[in-house]
């Protein structure tokens, strides 16, 4: 009776098992999902691309196909090829609907090397292609000393400390707008560019960045609100506990400020002559054409003569000669910070 019962027993779970395989062998995929994760506002990846590269051009070659003929390892390697796909899982739901779930690399900073190529990379120093259709808004370092595909030794290392500043720059608000690019020299160590200011940092390796922010920071809030922000030709935080400015030489600094000041003078006559226009316009369209305005004793009346213009040396003059015609919106020449710091 045991015997006979435990007989019965194994031939029912052999006929179920035979059974589940074969209704697996038949089942089919009911259709394919695509979900992209990793950027938050924009994708390099797109959901075309994935599907392409799983159906190798056919259509339909996912849905309807047999689940025993879909080899999702093997799918899964194929999408992790591709340069901008991070990690990918492929499952089958309840539904027999293909799920792939697809991780994007994540672009940390944009690199021009010495040749100005340029590229992206992510967290693992992986090198990302750009895009045609649209840029991302990162920290710019300019003059990498390679253009290899991947970066073995002193480029490894330089690398490293690339994504380091970049990753301190893009969590602080404030140093994401100061921050116009940052410049690799011949001794491979960073030359920060800022926004603001007419002056550079000499910010050394990329070692102790917190520190190095803090203290050029520290020097903005507390020098540089105060005397200007061109007062000085360079800062200098590659040394530690301390910062060390280098001044303009002083005939420069009197020469933008005379400038300036020229520059600001010429604008305002330039709009007390536009504000004169605009009344004497005014006046003769109220008049009608039947009208004409004379001008009385208290009319303000427009001189012909040729407005005053800045010179290089940065003294004012009267046009010497006829033949010169007036210059409205005069801009100042730019002077260059000297080499020799004070």
């Amino acid at each position: 009776m045991g015997l006979a019962f435990w007989i019965v027993l194994g031939v029912t779970a052999l006929v179920l098992l035979i059974s589940a395989m074969q209704s697996k062998s038949v089942r089919t995929c009911n259709g394919l999902e695509v979900e992209i994760s990793g950027l938050k506002n924009c994708s390099f990846l797109e959901r075309q691309e994935v599907v392409k590269l799983l159906t190798a051009n056919q259509k339909n070659a996912i849905k309807g196909k047999p689940l025993k003929d879909l080899d999702l390892k093997k799918m899964e390697e194929k999408l992790e090829s591709m340069v901008w796909v991070k990690n990918a899982e492929l499952f089958f739901d309840n539904g027999r609907v293909l799920q792939v779930k697809v991780e994007e690399r994540e672009p940390v900073a944009r690199v021009f090397c010495s040749n100005r190529n340029s590229f992206y990379i992510d967290n693992s120093l992986a090198r990302l292609p750009l895009s045609d259709k649209f840029s991302i808004r990162l920290p710019v370092f300019t003059g990498f000393p390679s253009d290899r595909k991947k970066w073995k030794g002193k480029d490894s290392i330089l690398m490293e400390k690339i994504k380091n500043i970049s990753a301190f720059i893009r969590q602080d608000s404030f140093w994401t707008a100061q921050v116009e690019q940052v410049d690799i020299d011949m001794q491979r160590k960073f030359v920060i560019i800022p926004k603001t200011g007419d002056h550079v940092i000499l910010f050394g390796d990329g070692e102790d960045i917190e520190r190095k922010f803090a203290r050029l920071y520290i020097f903005y809030r507390d020098v540089l609100s105060k005397v200007g922000w061109n007062k000085y030709s360079s800062i200098n935080v590659q040394y530690k506990g301390q910062v060390a400015a280098g001044r303009k030489d002083v005939k420069e600094v009197k020469a933008d400020t005379i400038l300036a000041r020229q520059w600001i003078k010429q604008m305002i006559l330039n709009s007390q002559l536009k504000v004169l226009e605009d009344t004497l316009t005014r006046a003769q369209q109220n008049s009608g054409p039947s009208k004409p305005v004379v001008p009385g004793p208290d009319t303000p009346t427009l001189k012909t003569q040729p407005s005053k213009q800045i010179e290089s040396s940065g003294k004012t003059g009267e046009a010497g000669s006829k033949d010169s015609k007036p210059k409205e919106n005069v801009t100042p020449r730019a002077v260059m910070p000297s080499k020799n710091n004070k």
